[in-house]
């Protein structure tokens, strides 16, 4: 099989950017070990989206399926830029299509479609000025830049507990991200993340992992933000499987499938949850390109998750590519438009 890997890369020169500017990009570690699973089905190309053009990649060779990781460069909708690049080519990829990439990336519009298929989701309002009446939102609450992935733009002191406080961090953060922010009722439960496996119909929950706030110093507030994910180092605060019930883990996992059916995800995503103080839970938001570094220095949630399944990473890589495969042979399947000659 002719394979390709599309990924954002670190640069090599980083001293123009800052720390949360490198969250999103991929390290050559990850790609080498991407590269290892994906040569046990056939030969690897890789294109990385930071030093290749859009015209540079469309002149390449068409592969036979594409392991899309790319994060994009630019725009709140720079997850869906490599995919709207295959639709256009009509070229055969793992992941989500541009819709569902651009909708999910923006925390607001994700909420909104969420809450008209009344899947339970914290109350919020999106802003896009310095504040100038109260929200009618209970707090406390939560600011987050509305379109940025990894933990950018989360941090504890982004919860506060009246219209004050808000009004500062509100002028703040949007001459600090130039975005709108999310503002959230923030929820005093317990917090989980579903790693989702599969496509319409036919989603899978791998076992689920629980967020230990016990474990994720300085963080009185219990936000999983930034800072737990990249400052500390650690990934002793990800539980796996997370300590829970059958009930709440029927709960947890029917939540995230019926997120995953009502925005179009396409062979995998991560969905985040947490409780309310009854226990209720209710998604906080979706990543249909969820991270999956193994366990180098780090490891994502979403590997953790396969992890606890009992596949290895290479494992995890072959699952995902053979049910894009899958995907793209099944009659269900109606892509928009198929070329003559173009079929996946």
């Amino acid at each position: 099989m002719d394979l390709a890997l599309c990924i954002s890369l670190t640069p090599k020169d980083t001293s123009h950017l800052g720390d949360e500017d490198l969250a999103e990009l991929d390290s050559p570690e990850l790609e080498a070990a991407v590269v290892r699973a994906l040569e046990r089905l056939g030969t690897v190309r890789v294109w990385d989206t930071t030093t290749l053009s859009p015209q540079e990649i469309a002149a390449q060779r068409r592969p036979d399926l594409i392991f899309n990781l790319a994060e994009g460069i630019y725009g709140t909708g720079r997850e869906a830029q490599a995919p709207a690049l295959f639709e256009w080519l009509q070229w055969p990829y793992v992941g989500s299509d541009p819709v569902t990439l651009g909708i999910t990336h923006d925390k607001w519009y994700t909420k909104c479609i969420l809450d008209r298929a009344g899947i339970p989701t914290p109350r919020a309002e999106v802003i896009h000025r310095p504040l100038e009446r109260p929200l009618g939102l209970v707090f406390p609450v939560i600011a987050k830049p509305v379109a940025e992935g990894a933990g950018k733009g989360i941090y504890d002191a982004n919860v506060v507990d009246d219209d004050t406080a808000l009004a500062a961090i509100v002028r703040s953060y949007l001459d600090r991200y130039r975005q709108p922010l999310l503002v959230e009722e923030f929820l005093p439960g317990r917090e989980f993340t579903a790693a989702v496996i599969g496509n319409r119909g036919s989603f899978e929950v791998l076992p689920l992992v629980e967020i230990d706030f016990t474990e994720i110093p300085g963080s009185p507030r219990r936000v999983y933000g930034y800072d737990a994910k990249f400052t500390w180092h650690s990934t002793k605060h990800m539980l796996c499987p997370a300590n829970v019930d059958d009930g709440l883990r029927r709960d947890l996992a029917s939540l995230a499938i019926r997120t995953c059916e009502v925005l179009g995800i396409r062979d995998w995503a991560r969905v985040d949850l947490r409780l309310d103080g009854a226990g209720k839970p209710y998604v906080l938001e979706v990543n249909p390109l969820p991270g999956i570094y193994p366990e180098l220095d780090y490891i994502s949630c979403f590997t953790k998750s396969a992890y606890a399944a009992g596949m290895t990473f290479e494992g995890l890589v072959e699952r995902l590519v053979r049910t894009a495969l899958d995907r793209y042979r099944a009659p269900w399947f109606l892509p928009h438009k198929v070329a003559r000659g173009h079929e996946g």
